[in-house]
């Protein structure tokens, strides 16, 4: 495939004399003669008429020009042709190709170094990104990223907010999701971002997971896939907003991406009635654990013993070699006539809860300090009761023997009664995924500190963040195809010392790529990236 275009590359033998050199020449639109005009890549070498390379082409080199590290960018850019990028920005954004391009060089970045936007001028024209683009990069400047920003959120002189990016969004899901054998099953979760600025109509005051305290935050939040984590959404959230509040305008989104009936796995925080309620009327479902005890919760925990639930038929595989027990039965919940309650029984979380209740029981029987006294009780909670006394308290044994009952169990529940105890088991602890998604965004993506201030550009920066981990999860994805035990940043540091090198010859100057080794050289080809780098 081509590198600049969407024509095809070919090879060429040209004449002169009684010789024969082959070359590398490709088609390409010509906006400005309105016409298909050929280029040369690269020079081949001396062949014979039949195009067979009889030598190596000899190089002279005057000068060193420049060097650039290329092996993460070309896999990115590798990724950004599989799945149509540019295209799909200049046909959903209605611009120009160049402009299309400047908004992958965003993601680009976003994914690689995350440079200010004054400093990605200079970086776009030092990388290759110009010649696999066809653009003259001495127009970009800072006004241009600007501009290309713009075109993701800006408000109309209506006073209406033109959202392209969402949009964006929507039409690259669709894209990926139309050749993929994903599951119709998300992760949703949000994560908060720390706000350096004086003002921005996104940051609130809310938990800053950073610092572990209250601070100025903007809220991100994601839809990914549950297999391979490819983004489905990725929109901004005011700082102070709860995770189930959240739920509402979010279903809304995904509403009007039209993605047709999913199941949305949510964690703890955003399990509520009125969130199940809103699922199950928009014709998703909802997946969760039921967080809290209610009398009805409790009597569905504790609906088996440990000899009828804890058995064979019932084991379900965990992480690190562990295992837990699943029985599942349909019941009302959440408001919901049918649901797919699930009761997991952990033998080593029952161990740890009942032996850590225990100890405290017999502290609180002996004489511990006034400030540990009061510690303890909370921690007992409900174990212990009012009493006549010296102390004013005790043990409750009824109810102690009930929390007996609990230890080690919860519930998970899936709005679709039809779903095995096992798939919900399997599918909710698979939810780790969109935490790894959040590691990756906060890690390598570089998701925070924000310092945007207007509400526009904090909405096109949650596109870019989306466009970024799309070419992220794309390449990790491909990866695991061929080194399933190897990650994209351990991949990335691999290739870390590939670069692109360019050295003057004569009146010209020629890019070459340096000799990867073994491992790099496959790693570039597993992830697509070999065809974007210049050879001698």
């Amino acid at each position: 495939m081509s590198r600049n275009t969407g024509y095809m590359a070919f090879r060429e033998v040209y004449r002169k004399g009684h010789r024969h050199y082959l070359y590398e020449r490709e088609s390409y639109w010509d906006p400005e003669l309105r016409k298909v005009r050929k280029r040369t890549l690269r020079y081949l070498g001396p062949c014979d008429v039949r195009g067979r390379i009889l030598a190596p082409p000899a190089v002279r080199v005057d000068s060193f020009h420049s060097s650039f590290p290329v092996g993460s960018l070309a896999t990115l850019y590798a990724a950004a042709r599989d799945l149509h990028v540019v295209d799909r920005v200049e046909e959903v954004l209605e611009v120009e190709r160049r402009e299309a391009s400047l908004l992958l060089a965003l993601a680009l970045n976003q994914a690689i170094h995350r440079l200010p936007l004054s400093r990605v001028p200079p970086w776009i024209a030092r990388s290759p990104l110009p010649r696999w683009e066809a653009f003259d990069p001495g127009g970009v400047d800072r006004a241009a990223l600007d501009t290309a920003l713009g075109r993701l959120s800006r408000l109309l002189p209506t006073r209406e907010w033109d959202q392209r990016g969402f949009e964006l969004q929507r039409v690259l899901t669709r894209s990926w999701r139309n050749g993929s054998r994903e599951p119709a099953t998300c992760y949703y979760d949000i994560t908060k971002q720390a706000y350096y600025g004086s003002e921005c109509p996104w940051a609130e005051v809310g938990h800053d997971p950073a610092i572990g305290a209250i601070g100025s935050v903007v809220g991100f939040g994601m839809v990914v896939s549950r297999d391979h984590h490819h983004p489905v959404l990725c929109r901004p959230l005011p700082g102070s907003l709860s995770d189930s509040v959240s739920m509402a305008t979010t279903l809304e989104m995904l509403q009007g991406f039209g993605l047709g009936p999913i199941t949305l796995v949510v964690d703890r925080g955003i399990v509520s009635k009125e969130n199940v309620t809103r699922v199950v009327e928009t014709g998703h479902h909802l997946l969760g654990m039921v967080r809290g005890w209610t009398d009805e919760t409790r009597g569905y925990a504790t609906r088996w013993t440990e000899e009828g639930l804890e058995r064979p038929e019932y084991v379900v595989a965990r992480s690190h070699g562990n295992a837990a027990y699943a029985r599942g039965f349909t019941a009302p919940l959440f408001g919901q006539p049918k649901v797919r309650v699930v009761v997991v029984s952990d033998a080593r979380r029952r161990v740890e809860e009942r032996q850590s209740r225990d100890l405290l029981v017999q502290e609180l029987g002996g004489h511990p300090p006034k400030g540990r006294l009061g510690e303890i009780r909370r921690e007992l909670g409900r174990v212990v009761v009012p009493s006549v006394g010296r102390r004013g308290f005790r043990v409750d044994p009824v109810v102690s023997e009930r929390e007996r009952k609990l230890d080690g169990r919860f519930l998970l529940f899936h709005t679709d009664p039809s779903v095995s105890a096992s798939e919900v088991f399997r599918t909710y602890f698979q939810k780790d995924a969109i935490e790894k998604v959040f590691r990756t965004a906060k890690g390598p993506l570089s998701l925070g500190p924000l310092r945007y201030r207007r509400r526009d550009r904090i909405e096109a920066y949650a596109t870019v963040v989306y466009l970024a981990y799309l070419l992220w999860s794309w390449s990790e994805r491909k990866l695991r195809s061929k080194y399933p035990g190897t990650t994209l940043e351990e991949a990335f540091h691999t290739l870390g010392e590939v670069a692109w090198i360019r050295f003057g010859a004569g009146k010209s100057v020629r890019d070459w790529t340096t000799r990867p080794t073994e491992d790099q050289a496959g790693l570039l080809d597993a992830l697509g990236a070999t065809p974007y780098l210049p050879v001698p």
